[in-house]
C-alpha cells in the first residue's frame, strides 16, 4: 500500500514539473516571437513617423514661403506684376495692366485693371482652376482621413502595449494556471485510483 501510493505521488510530481516546464518553454517561445514581430512593426512605425515628419517640415517651409510672398504684395501694381509668376505654365504670357494710382482721378471714379489673356491660355487656365477646386476637396477629405488614421494608430499602439504586457507575464501565468489545473485533476485521479486499488485488495 505504501509503495504504490508513494510511486503515484512521485509520478504526479514529475507530471506537474513537466507541465510547468512545457508551459514556461511555450510562453518563452511565444514571447520571443512576439518581441520579434513588435520590433519589426516598431521599425515600420518609426519609418512612417520619420517620413511624415519630413513631409510636414517640407510643407511648413513651402507654406512659410508662400505667406512671405503674400506679405510682400501690398499694392495693385505689385499684384499685377506677381500674378503672372504664380500662374501655371501657359502657351502664351498673360499681361495685366494696372492704372497709375498716383495720378489724380475724377471724384467717384474707380480705376480698373485689365488682364489680357491670349485665347490659347483660356482652356489651360480653366482646367487649372478646376484642378484647384478638386485639390481643395481632396485636401479636406485627406485631413479627415488623417484624423481617423491617427485614431487608428493610437489604438494600434495601445494594443501593442497590451501585447507587450502579456508577453512579459500574463502568458506564463495563464499557462501555469492551466498546468496546475491538469496537475490537480491528475493528482485527484491518481489518488482515487490508489484508493480503489487498495480497497480491492482488502
Amino acid at each position: 500500500m505504501k509503495l504504490p501510493l508513494n510511486l503515484i505521488l512521485l509520478l504526479a510530481a514529475v507530471l506537474a514539473l513537466a507541465l510547468l516546464t512545457d508551459a514556461w518553454r511555450s510562453a518563452r517561445h511565444d514571447s520571443q516571437q512576439l518581441a520579434a514581430t513588435l520590433a519589426a512593426q516598431n521599425q515600420v512605425i518609426q519609418q512612417a513617423a520619420d517620413q511624415e515628419k519630413q513631409r510636414d517640415a517640407q510643407l511648413g517651409t513651402a507654406l512659410a514661403a508662400i505667406q512671405s510672398q503674400k506679405q510682400t504684395v501690398k499694392t495693385p501694381q505689385q499684384a499685377a506684376e506677381a500674378i503672372p509668376l504664380v500662374l501655371p505654365p501657359l502657351p502664351l504670357p498673360v499681361s495685366i495692366s494696372a492704372p497709375n494710382l498716383s495720378a489724380p482721378l475724377p471724384p467717384g471714379e474707380t480705376p480698373s485693371a485689365t488682364i489680357s489673356v491670349p485665347q490659347p491660355d483660356l482652356v489651360p487656365l480653366y482646367d487649372n482652376l478646376q484642378d484647384c477646386r478638386a485639390t481643395a476637396l481632396q485636401n479636406g477629405a485627406l485631413q479627415k482621413d488623417l484624423s481617423d488614421e491617427k485614431t487608428r494608430s493610437a489604438a494600434f499602439e495601445r494594443e501593442r502595449d497590451a501585447a507587450k504586457a502579456v508577453a512579459r507575464g500574463g502568458s506564463v501565468l495563464q499557462r501555469i494556471r492551466r498546468a496546475a489545473k491538469w496537475f490537480l485533476i491528475g493528482a485527484v485521479t491518481g489518488a482515487t485510483g490508489a484508493a480503489i486499488a487498495a480497497a480491492r485488495r482488502h
